[in-house]
């Protein structure tokens, strides 16, 4: 049974998910089934293959990151124009 990296549209969280089988993957935190698959890293066994995978989370990190400031930034934006 694969286990999937997650993050949520919804609230933004990240988790990870044993899925069996046809089963629709839900946020823990909320609920929601508005998910994106995220890229996993795999067990690591040398000192550079680490140091290059905790590189690659640091980097979806600051995507995901700057994703949620944007989203902020445009909701505050269409507040302001009511």
């Amino acid at each position: 049974m694969p286990l999937f990296e997650y993050r949520c549209r919804n609230c933004n969280s990240q988790c990870e998910l044993l899925i069996r089988g046809s089963a629709v993957p839900v946020c823990p935190s909320c609920g929601s089934s508005s998910l994106d698959k995220m890229l996993s890293l795999f067990a690591v066994t040398s000192e550079g293959t680490q140091l290059k995978n905790r590189q690659t989370l640091g980097a979806q990190q600051r995507l995901s990151s700057q994703r949620t400031r944007r989203e902020r930034e445009h909701e505050r934006h269409d507040h302001h124009d009511d």
